[in-house]
């Protein structure tokens, strides 16, 4: 059975397509976080509950759409 949703290509900052599953440094990059420590970033958002990883082997990784979740909810949060 096909799905009708549609479906987002969503580019890195080098403009190549981001995968499905990215890694902590891809999500880096996607989000442009900058600092000393942008990891601790995404540990806190992961701790929060603002953005949800899955742990492949010993590595977190985060879904494409979970990513794009986090990013309209922040969005959403702005002040008007």
């Amino acid at each position: 059975m096909m799905d009708n949703k549609q479906f987002t290509i969503v580019f890195m900052p080098n403009g190549t397509p981001a995968p499905a599953v990215l890694t902590t440094e891809e999500v880096v990059l996607l989000l442009r976080l900058d600092g000393e420590h942008p990891e601790r970033t995404l540990k806190y958002y992961r701790d929060e509950g603002l953005l949800e990883g899955v742990r492949l082997g010993r590595k977190i990784r985060y879904t494409l759409d979970e990513v794009m979740r986090f990013l309209a909810n922040k969005t959403e949060q702005r002040p008007a």
